[in-house]
């Protein structure tokens, strides 16, 4: 199983403050089915509180998953800059979603070899 970000999440994820560690909680939280949407074709979206602010002030995430496979946060955005994604945003995300869902393991080591992917690494690692 791989936990990634694509390169759009990891550069907003650092703006924001958003570390590998609360995406693991966010992960721990995913995989035990804590999640505000299931949007279809693989994709979800999931909150993830910002420091001393919580969840429903914090931010949305758009991760993509195929269960033992791959979970990949693609998206992500403040609430109190946009309330939910726009229909071109949507339509973009699962343009991406059907990429992803094609892309073979040798497919996601390359793109994790050249960058275009970053692990999410473990707590403690």
């Amino acid at each position: 199983m791989y936990y990634l970000k694509n390169k759009y999440f990891t550069r907003w994820a650092r703006e924001e403050g958003i570390t590998d560690n609360l995406l693991w909680e966010a992960i721990r939280e995913f995989e035990n089915g804590l999640f505000e949407a299931n949007l279809g074709n693989h994709l979800y979206k999931k909150r993830i509180a910002l420091a001393g602010r919580g969840k429903s002030s914090g931010t949305r995430t758009i991760l993509f998953y195929q269960k033992g496979q791959k979970l990949l946060f693609c998206y992500g955005f403040k609430k109190n800059q946009q309330h939910d994604l726009s229909s071109s945003e949507f339509k973009a995300l699962n343009k991406l979603s059907d990429e992803y869902q094609s892309e073979t393991e040798v497919t996601v080591l390359n793109n994790i070899k050249n960058k275009a992917f970053i692990e999410i690494l473990k707590i403690g690692e």
